[in-house]
């Protein structure tokens, strides 16, 4: 039992001796042609590649307007570009984020 009782204690100590402290880098604000892309409050962007090229666009509600916006990414996704967005549209009306 001691055996087995100092080896867990060697082990926490080793565990604690060789841990380190997590790298955390700084956050990054997305733009949309130089603007800091703002979703407003109770937005939800999804990240996902929307329209099939690969790369990971941005697709989110409006609270206010209950619109879905999209954001395509004409970077790549290391390195997202985004160039304004299309309120989406499905059989020529706007797709909302609430029953209207």
């Amino acid at each position: 039992m001691k055996y087995v009782i100092s080896i867990m204690v060697l082990c926490g100590f080793f565990c604690a001796v060789y841990a380190q402290a997590p790298t955390f880098f700084s956050p990054e604000t997305l733009k949309s042609g130089g603007v800091p892309i703002d979703v407003s409050y109770y937005g939800a962007p999804l990240a996902y590649d929307w329209d099939g090229d690969g790369l990971k666009d941005i697709v989110t509600g409006r609270f206010y307007s209950g619109y879905v916006w999209f954001y395509k990414n004409v970077g790549t996704n290391n390195n997202p570009v985004f160039n304004g967005y299309d309120t989406l549209r499905a059989d020529g009306s706007f797709i909302t984020a609430y029953a209207s």
